[in-house]
């Protein structure tokens, strides 16, 4: 168990000094996807189902709330 724990921590403070150089840098401060680019993503990889239906049907992924709700209700 000593070990697993050790392997556990370390991770742990590699990934809190990543995330600490990439704020410090200004990495966070403004996005950096283009937003089509970033609300087409962020659609197929939370609604995958969803959105293999759309492409399916051929129409448009649907807007996404703040929250990642759907917007537009899908066509039938």
């Amino acid at each position: 168990m000593g070990v697993s724990l050790n392997v556990s921590v370390a991770a742990a403070l590699i990934l809190f000094e990543a995330q600490r150089q990439r704020a410090a840098a200004g990495l966070y401060d403004r996005p950096r996807l283009d937003p089509e680019l970033r609300d087409r993503l962020l659609f197929e990889w939370t609604y995958p189902v969803l959105a293999r239906l759309c492409k399916k049907k051929k129409v448009a992924y649907p807007r996404l709330g703040e929250d990642g709700e759907i917007l537009d209700p899908l066509p039938r």
